[in-house]
């Protein structure tokens, strides 16, 4: 009996044992199962902060994008405006601010040469009605050319020993002789009215057509110009037509009868020479154009170092200047020394609006009661002393049509 209960007790206690260990491996089983379960929700966890946080990147990505949109829109926009306000300046730089059915344009060539250049064009709309030229050049002082106003006075000493600045147009015949002796064909004042008499009545638009076909077209274009110069010269014309920098408006009763008359002389001094050009309409002055010309320091020209006319300078720092293109240079030096409070580009404006539409004898009249050494009142905004003299040399290109 003994020996049963024993046999009953070791089955007892085996059995427990098997369940004591089936219940350790269920828990092994469980807490496995539970990491298991654990682990994966972390990482669905995880992978929903990815998502969430890939998300948020792409919501401000698009911030960012929409952001920067918007700004590539504004500056867009601004871009658009700053175009705009640049047309809109260049409209207004196009468009001459001035009175009046005529308009003179002054301008010098902006290419060095063996000449300084004068070019006054009148145009009416889109329109030249007639032009202007004249070309300075430097030849020997015993070749029999008359120089320039003052060149036998202190504005002489600007030329190298031996040279003299002449106007082509005041030495017309001299140098006329001089191209035929070459082999020229036509006189100066031929090869120079066949240009202008070219322009008169066409378009800008229609004479830039002309000026982009090569030189052999244009001379057979322009019939009784045989110079060499001759497309230069066009194309100087077509420039100063567009060239707003130095501009004078006046009325004509019909803008395309009025005449362009020179004429050179000295106003001012014995340093400087001057010239006028004057579009004369019956007896009436319908507009002025006058400059003033002085070898000036570091002065601003096209023919400065390197072009062959400032070979003949006697300094080639101290070059031969226009009062316009040295408006602000010449005007400081005009405040320093006498204490001017206008340029002298206002001044030449003053005195060329004063005598738009008036007749010859209505400006005599005013020179005759002007007072040597102090400005003329009659002359509104003119302060030069020598204004009397500007007015004199308008009334001499009048009365002088050198250009024919």
């Amino acid at each position: 009996m003994n020996k049963k209960f024993n046999i009953a007790t070791l089955m007892l206690v085996t059995s427990l044992a098997f369940t004591g260990c089936a219940n350790d491996t269920n828990k092994e089983a469980d807490k496995a199962n539970e990491t298991a379960v654990e682990q994966k929700a972390n990482e669905t966890v995880d992978q929903a902060d990815k998502t969430e946080e890939k998300t948020e990147e792409s919501k401000e990505g698009e911030v960012k994008e929409d952001k920067a949109a918007e700004e590539n829109k504004e500056d867009k926009a601004e871009d658009e405006k700053s175009d705009e306000e640049k047309k809109e300046n260049t409209e207004t730089s196009e468009t001459p601010a001035v009175e009046g059915n005529i308009v003179l344009h002054r301008a010098y060539p902006d290419e060095a040469s063996r000449s300084f250049t004068t070019v006054v064009v009148a145009t009416s709309g889109d329109k030249i009605v007639d032009a202007f030229i004249d070309e300075y050049q430097y030849f020997g002082d015993d070749e029999g050319y008359q120089g320039v106003p003052n060149s036998d006075k202190e504005f002489g000493d600007g030329a190298k020993e031996g040279r003299i600045l002449a106007s082509k147009i005041d030495n017309k015949e001299p140098y006329s002789e001089t191209m035929k002796q070459a082999g020229g064909e036509v006189t100066l004042m031929d090869n120079y009215n066949a240009v202008t008499n070219f322009v008169k009545g066409k378009t800008i638009a229609e004479l830039e057509e002309v000026i982009n076909d090569d030189d052999e077209k244009i001379m057979d274009a322009i019939s009784g110009a045989t110079f060499k110069s001759t497309p230069n010269l066009l194309r100087y014309i077509v420039d100063a037509a567009k060239d707003n920098s130095f501009i004078i408006g006046g009325q004509a009763e019909n803008p395309e009868n009025i005449e362009l008359r020179y004429v050179l002389g000295a106003p001012h001094g014995d340093k400087s020479f001057a010239n006028a050009v004057v579009a004369v309409e019956d007896e009436k002055i319908i507009a002025a154009s006058i400059d003033e010309y002085q070898y000036i320091e570091e002065g601003v020209t096209s023919q400065g170092e390197g072009s062959d006319f400032a070979n003949d300078y006697k300094d080639s720092k101290t070059v031969l200047s226009s009062k316009l293109e040295n408006d602000d240079l010449y005007s400081k030096l005009m405040a320093e020394k006498a204490g001017s409070t206008v340029t002298i580009k206002e001044n030449f404006e003053a005195i060329e609006k004063f005598v738009a539409g008036k007749t010859i004898d209505e400006i005599k009249e005013t020179i005759a009661g002007a007072k040597e050494g102090e400005k003329v009142e009659a002359v509104s905004g003119a302060t030069l002393v020598d204004t009397a003299g500007y007015l004199q040399l308008i009334v001499d290109a009048f009365e002088n049509p050198i250009n024919k």
